[in-house]
């Protein structure tokens, strides 16, 4: 405040050499056409020498001060940016704030830390300094105009005064327009920041175009009300500048009447005249600003309560003897139930380039320990009274069975999606999965799969196991066609996916992840977010198959509230809540991608039923480092550094004792040591 302050004084002080440089400049001018000098404008020397040396003297007052304030205003804006810049980023981008730490969306408060500091800032530096200054103008302009026309200096006085009393109702309704503005600016920035995330999600359920369509009408809503700022600000100027116009001509012609007589009073006149409009152009500026004013007081005020609210943690934690970033509620179903290894995260398409940086760390990792090399590369899942079973073997392993749960496609299998039926798959009687010499190369080099051979017929339930960076969220990139470019073949229905459009796979499977998105809104519209139109019954069937009946009963329904990101759930309940959003599309293939990793160990054997009961009417490829979730399954097949290494039922690769074996009874020691 006191830089502001200090900043109005220079700014006075240029301004009102300024205005002394016009009745000088008039009075030369009018001495150099022979005209009378009013009594007023008598101690403006007639001699050049000193009348240059005057106008020289305020030409360097006005600069000097103009310099000054520069300095000043830059030091001031730079050192508050940097420091409400650098205390927010902290809480904007902290990976270890959660979402509603401090009660706000994390897109609100990036925009605090951009436009809000800028606004903050110019507050200080520019309304403030304007606001003190239209005062002080009051008494600089009763110091020149009062020699030269009491009565017009009076009236130039009483339009400063009333100017801002003209402007008041329309200004008022501008700030109630431009605050709405901000909150519309907030609803479509949160709204397209929550849609940007779960856009992966959003393409699985075909509920992209009508998030697309639901941004454009809020983006035109947030147009107009833009457009009506702006119209409220120029409604404002306009009748400030009624009453600058109205008070400089009342005081010209209180000039003329009561002034001085003769050609004097045409100096006078233009005295009144052209000081006055400089005297007036800090307050037209003023009534510009105020209503950028008012919203920088919003913004600041909306800035010191994230600022104390961190302050308050910090401090919490202080006491406590804890880190601030260690100090998260986690509920018991977010606790894990097995050994808490990274799991292997899909990301939204929007950063598709990160989630494959990241996949390829992982799985280098893990690559480059040594491994001991599989005799089994290849394995065909067989079908009961298919043309060729052959047992499988190992070299120095037992032989696994056939597995005789897994049956041909009795007949075609209902897709709750609008593209189901865009894949042509009648030339062939089965949704399997095959894979002929599969292999996967990322772009920097790194093979993340190698020589993968299997068949997945159309019905069963198959677990892809393995440790972190073993390639099985790299297959099911592959699989749903996020990731491209492979080498071998990858079928489903006897057609390689990489010939499959986008719609083609989309209307054949669903993708179950860990991290998949939950949108602001009800149990209901994200249970059906393209708004299918699904009925109450089918809704609550797919909860109750997930365990969510109880808790959604709880919260009040179908339409009970859901906070952004699923703020008000546990992790283990988001997980379940988007399970129930895959069941409802009765797709032929499910993959399920550390869908579960969250989940507590009871509701765990659950969804691990739920599974094998999903089985028996569509292929189920559960992607999971927890075991426990695929040891009913009809067949594992576990991945070791980018190849298959073991395959059979939980029995068989147990009693084989390799590698399948060993991370299983680390899980278990685990488990019971909890």
């Amino acid at each position: 405040m006191g830089a502001s302050l200090l900043l109005a004084l220079l700014q006075t002080i240029g301004a009102l050499a300024e205005v002394l440089l016009l009745p000088v400049a008039i009075a030369a001018v009018g001495r150099s056409l022979g005209l009378p000098v009013p009594h007023a404008l008598a101690w403006v020397p007639g001699r050049p020498g000193p009348l240059a040396a005057l106008i020289g003297g305020l030409i360097l007052v006005r600069l000097l001060a103009q310099a000054v304030a520069r300095s000043v205003s830059a030091r001031l804006a730079d050192g508050m940016g940097k420091a409400l810049s650098q205390a927010l980023y902290l809480s904007v981008f902290d990976p270890n704030r959660q979402e509603d730490d401090l009660g706000v969306p994390a897109q609100t408060l990036a925009r605090l830390s951009t436009e809000g500091v800028k606004s903050v800032v110019s507050y200080f530096t520019a309304y403030i300094p304007a606001l003190v200054q239209t005062a002080l103008m009051l008494v600089v302009a009763l110091a020149v105009l009062l020699p030269v026309s009491p009565l017009a200096a009076v009236i130039v006085v009483i339009g400063m005064v009333a100017l801002p009393l003209a402007s008041k109702p329309t200004m008022g309704e501008n700030i109630k327009v431009q605050l709405g503005q901000l909150r519309k600016y907030d609803k479509v920035g949160v709204h397209f920041e929550h849609a940007l995330r779960g856009l992966n999600t959003l393409k699985i359920f075909g509920a992209d175009q009508r998030q697309a369509d639901d941004l454009a009408e809020e983006s035109e809503g947030f147009r107009r009300i833009t457009m009506g700022v702006l119209g409220g600000q120029l409604r404002s100027l306009i009748k400030a500048d009624v009453v600058i116009y109205t008070s400089l001509i009342l005081a010209v012609a209180a000039t003329v009447l009561i002034g001085q007589g003769g050609p004097a009073r045409v100096l006078s006149c233009l005295v009144v005249a052209l000081a006055g409009v400089r005297l007036f152009a800090p307050e037209r500026q003023l009534v510009y600003m105020m209503h950028s004013g008012m919203v920088a007081i919003k913004q600041g005020k909306a800035i010191d309560d994230i600022l104390q609210a961190r302050q308050g943690s910090d401090g919490e934690s202080a006491a406590l003897g804890t880190a601030p970033e260690s100090r998260k509620k986690v509920a018991p179903e977010e606790v894990p139930a097995t050994i808490p290894e990274a799991s292997e995260e899909v990301v939204p398409e929007a950063s598709l380039e990160a989630s494959e940086e990241a996949a390829r760390e992982s799985e280098s990792e893990s690559a480059s320990e040594p491994a001991s090399k599989s005799a089994l590369d290849a394995v065909r899942i067989s079908v009961p009274g298919s043309a060729s079973k052959p047992a499988l073997s190992a070299v120095g392993m037992p032989a696994t069975r056939s597995t005789d749960v897994m049956r041909q496609n009795a007949g075609s299998v209902q897709s709750g999606s609008d593209h189901a039926d865009q894949a042509d798959m009648s030339d062939d009687d089965s949704l399997g999965i095959r894979a002929r010499a599969l292999t996967y190369t990322y772009p920097d080099g790194f093979q993340a799969l190698t020589d993968l051979n299997f068949n997945l017929p159309a019905k069963g339930h198959v677990g892809l196991v393995g440790a972190s960076g073993s390639g099985k969220s790299t297959l099911a990139g592959l699989l749903s066609g996020r990731l491209q470019g492979y080498a071998g073949e990858l079928t489903i229905g006897g057609r390689q996916i990489s010939d499959l459009s986008r719609e083609d796979l989309v209307g054949l499977q669903t993708v179950v992840r860990g991290t998949d998105h939950l949108f602001t809104g009800t149990i209901r519209s994200n249970l059906d977010p393209a708004g299918l139109g699904y009925s109450d019954w089918e809704l609550q069937d797919a909860l109750d198959q997930v365990g969510l009946t109880g808790l959604v009963q709880s919260k009040g329904g179908l339409n009970a509230p859901i906070d952004p990101e699923g703020g008000n759930l546990s992790g283990g309940q988001r997980q379940r809540l988007s399970i129930a959003r895959g069941l409802l599309r009765r797709s032929p293939v499910y993959i399920f991608d550390e869908a579960t990793s969250a989940v507590d160990r009871e509701h765990d054997a659950t969804l691990a039923a739920l599974m094998d009961a999903l089985g028996k009417e569509s292929l189920v490829l559960t992607i999971t480092h927890r075991l426990a979730g695929v040891r009913n399954a009809d067949a594992i097949l576990f991945l070791q550094g980018g190849r298959l290494a073991e395959c059979g039922g939980f029995h068989e690769l147990m009693d084989a004792g390799g590698g399948f074996a060993a991370q299983w009874k680390e899980q278990a020691q685990y488990e019971d040591g909890e």
